[in-house]
């Protein structure tokens, strides 16, 4: 009845013969008095209403003629159903409505055609940035990726006191560089609403001091002290991104070190007052944010002042990044500051609480000689297909040494031609080049070994875009891996050891450290140690993919060091991680524990 009302419908309740009750507010033009009174035509129409009211077997409603009154024309309606109702039309009042519900709809239409162009717009506008943030990602990683390898193998060469400090330097720029670009694209992934945090066990130990170790660095070099506190009364295991948790600690504690020239550093966790919520502090003694910027600094691209990009650097999304990251946490970030006398970061963040980890029963384990090593790269016929001549020097230069045989071509179209014509064990494959992209070679490659029966080759593709759709148009082009730009010696090494099968097994031998790896082998060791509490880690969380990966990677690199239990042992860690073998994991962790415990470069 409410919408007749608005159709212009004075509606009365019939509530007894000859009595109705207006059920609605008046309308402007209904006349004042008694609905008789108003409507003196009525005493016509009611009888034949009330028949009709009385009559069950006949239509539900009754028109009455139109008539004139005040120069106005009204109809009658009589409506039977659970209760009566006479409705007193105005047809002027009527159209008049008609005309404002048309105009109303009218005006409707043109704003919901509004609406979705602007949001036809609007996804073109976030189609055209992550398109114009991928290709500048492109152009800056691919020559990021010569300038940062050639560094690599550098650092390889023999050098004096001086020339290794130009290295370092220039190692370290490009770091940088690179760290600015991934932070641009880590920004515009949580501005699309791409980022979803996992949910996964993890150790609150070892994430904090996973993020204090990399900060430390920075902080060891400036003097700082750096310390780090669990309070009592907060879980050891949780649930939630660990990942995503050391990356707020890191941008934090980064900006601690880099703000503070003397002192400390330090970080302090405890539990909140509010159940499942955890309380994280990052304080420094450096140099203070004024008071007016407490709050400015967490937004994009903001600092306390311009004189800190100038004297500092960075790009202010730091801050921004680990705003938003704790918000998916379902927490908040604020600062306290005192100029000259340091700050601190405080942020919250829920999390799930984890069981109790029970060991599972032990079984039998093969001894260490009984173990298959990782493949090796050596003796290995490559394709590498890339139009960049400085790329293609830098892919020799990994591989020198390794007994690799490499055909080299700069486009898609030769690759396809060349794979044609030989047997290869790997093609590296640039997906950026003339005359056929990469993806399209690889297609056609994949298409040629189906057509011959023959076992997929694995195929990696080498590319500077780092989105993850990336990724994904690789994987389905048919690649095997995605390595992304710059690629480091290792990365490519570990890729090549993790998909080339193995000809054959090879033995435990212990080898001596040859004399050009002396300077970087206690390096490795220090990693390899720092990857048993990763383990032991992911072994507590049932992380079997993680700990498949680590194990690759050290089946992958012992031996090239000249530690060939490493390689043993990692490849232990592959197979019984892939059977889920929990006895045998962890005996490979304490053989791996107690191996590096006792080991000595020669």
């Amino acid at each position: 009845m409410n919408l007749l009302g608005a159709l212009g419908y004075a509606v009365f309740e019939r509530i007894g013969e000859g009595s109705f009750q207006l059920s609605e507010p008046a309308p402007d033009w209904l006349p004042a008095g008694s609905i008789m009174e108003a409507f003196p035509f009525l005493e016509v129409f009611l009888p034949d209403a009330e028949e009709f009211w009385a009559n069950e077997q006949s239509r539900s409603e009754l028109y009455s003629d139109l008539w004139t009154q005040n120069e106005l024309h009204f109809c009658a309606i009589a409506l039977r159903g659970e209760s009566n109702f006479l409705l007193i039309e105005c047809a002027e009042q009527r159209f008049q409505q008609a005309q404002s519900f048309v105009q109303y709809a009218h005006e409707a239409s043109l704003a919901r055609d509004q609406i979705a162009k602007l949001s036809r717009e609007l996804k073109r506008a976030t189609q055209a940035k992550s398109e114009f943030l991928a290709r500048m990602s492109h152009e800056i990683r691919t020559p990021m990726n010569a300038v940062i390898g050639m560094a690599e193998l550098l650092t390889d060469t023999s050098l004096n006191d001086e020339q290794r400090e130009y290295v370092r330097i220039f190692r370290s720029a490009g770091d940088n560089l690179l760290n600015i670009i991934d932070d641009i694209l880590d920004f515009s992934k949580v501005e699309a609403g791409e980022i979803v945090l996992e949910q996964i066990q993890f150790n609150l130990a070892d994430v904090l001091q996973q993020a204090v170790d990399i900060a430390a660095v920075r902080a060891r070099a400036k003097g700082l002290e750096t310390a780090a506190r669990i309070e009592p009364g907060v879980p050891a295991l949780l649930i939630g991104d660990g990942g995503r948790l050391r990356q707020i600690l890191v941008n934090l504690l980064g900006n601690a070190a880099k703000f503070t020239d003397r002192g400390a550093i330090w970080v302090s966790v405890e539990a909140d007052t509010d159940k499942g919520v955890l309380h994280f502090s990052v304080s420094d003694t450096g140099i203070g944010i004024p008071a007016d910027r407490l709050t400015a600094i967490f937004d994009n691209f903001s600092q306390a002042d311009a004189a800190t990009s100038r004297n500092y650097g960075g790009t202010g999304l730091g801050l921004a990044i680990s705003k938003r990251l704790v918000e998916l946490m379902d927490g908040k970030i604020w600062a306290e500051s005192a100029l000259g006398l340091g700050s601190t970061m405080h942020f919250t963040a829920r999390f799930g609480v984890a069981e109790a980890v029970v060991s599972a029963e032990p079984v039998a384990q093969k001894p260490l000689g009984d173990r298959r090593a990782a493949p090796r790269s050596r003796g290995l016929r490559i394709l590498l297909a890339d139009d960049s001549a400085e790329n293609r020097f830098l892919i020799r230069g990994y591989l020198k040494g390794s007994g690799c045989s490499i055909d080299e071509v700069e486009n898609g179209a030769l690759a396809v031609e060349q794979f044609k014509r030989y047997a290869y064990d790997v093609v590296l494959m640039d997906t950026e080049m003339p005359a056929l992209d990469g993806y399209s070679a690889t297609r056609q490659i994949r298409a040629f070994e189906r057509e011959r029966n023959s076992r997929p080759t694995p195929i990696f593709a080498l590319t500077a875009h780092a989105f993850g759709a990336a990724r994904d148009r690789s994987l389905e082009a048919g690649c095997t891996d995605h390595l992304t730009k710059p690629i480091k010696k290792a990365t490519l090494l570990e890729a090549i050891d993790k998909f080339v099968p193995s000809a054959a097994p090879s033995d435990r031998t212990e080898v001596s450290v040859e004399e050009w790896l002396k300077p970087v082998v206690g390096g490795y060791l220090e990693k390899c140690r720092a990857d048993v509490a990763v383990l032991r880690v992911a072994l507590d969380g049932r992380d079997y993919d993680k700990i498949r990966m680590l194990g690759h990677r050290l089946a992958g690199t012992g031996g090239g060091y000249g530690f060939q239990p490493i390689t043993d042992i990692g490849g232990a860690l592959e197979e019984s991680a892939l059977a889920r073998d929990i006895a045998r994991v962890s005996a490979s962790i304490e053989d791996l524990d107690r191996y590096l415990k006792g080991v000595k470069a020669g």
